[in-house]
């Protein structure tokens, strides 16, 4: 690697661990990029729901991943309105670009920072990537006291959210946050796993060690983690 190379990488990475020295509160920021990626294995872990997963009514539903129709639109805007109101930030509507960018199936801008900055006007623009995966038979491994006296079937996911967040100055990011949760336990894989998804209410308890975990639990504890990552750095 050349000289300078080396120093354009020192200078990204002291970008990326600067960004919490920024003053952001009360600025702008917009979505370029959002993507929800579910593993097979997970999708194969719950297919006893697919019956009623089918049957969830959804908004802006191309028809190819009923999955992925229920959870893409919670996880963004819980995870929008949570940095909103802790980050004190301003993020604009997914479609405040217009017809300037291109868009995926479920209606959220689908495009590179280069050209969101080119047709934007915000302080920063940050990308979205939540994955959601199984790792069952990792935990199976580690922990096989977790599953003892179930005998019904159960999944061990894994949530992932990374907010990567560049400014109006460039394509380099200049931060990445990231938040992961697994559950307490091992999760029945039943609708109560998906509450909160399915057009129901899911009330968050201040004692939420004392509720049944589910997938919606998870998520809250992901962008918790999320914003604790933007404030440690």
């Amino acid at each position: 690697m050349s000289t300078k190379r080396i120093i354009l990488f020192f200078l990204a990475a002291l970008l990326v661990t600067n960004i919490s020295a920024q003053y952001i509160k009360n600025k702008q920021f917009t979505l370029f990029n959002y993507d929800l990626n579910i593993s097979k294995d997970f999708i194969e872990e719950i297919a006893e729901l697919e019956s009623f997963v089918d049957n969830v009514k959804t908004y802006n539903d191309p028809g190819n991943d009923k999955l992925n129709a229920i959870l893409v639109h919670i996880i963004y805007y819980n995870l929008k309105d949570r940095l909103t109101k802790e980050l004190e930030i301003e993020i604009l509507p997914i479609n405040t670009f217009m017809r300037e960018v291109k868009y995926d199936d479920y209606g959220y801008p689908n495009t590179k920072v280069r050209e969101a900055i080119q047709k934007g006007d915000s302080k920063y623009y940050f990308k979205v990537e939540a994955q959601l995966e199984s790792i069952t038979k990792k935990k199976r491994e580690e922990s096989p006291e977790l599953f003892e006296n179930i005998d019904y079937p159960v999944t061990y996911p894994e949530l992932t959210i990374t907010i990567t967040i560049n400014n109006k100055d460039g394509i380099i990011p200049i931060a990445k946050w990231i938040g992961t949760t697994t559950p307490k336990y091992p999760l029945a894989i039943n609708e109560y796993l998906l509450k909160g998804f399915d057009n129901t209410e899911m009330i968050v308890q201040p004692a939420e060690e004392l509720q049944r975990d589910n997938l919606y639990l998870m998520l809250e504890r992901a962008i918790y983690n999320t914003i604790q990552d933007y404030h440690n750095k």
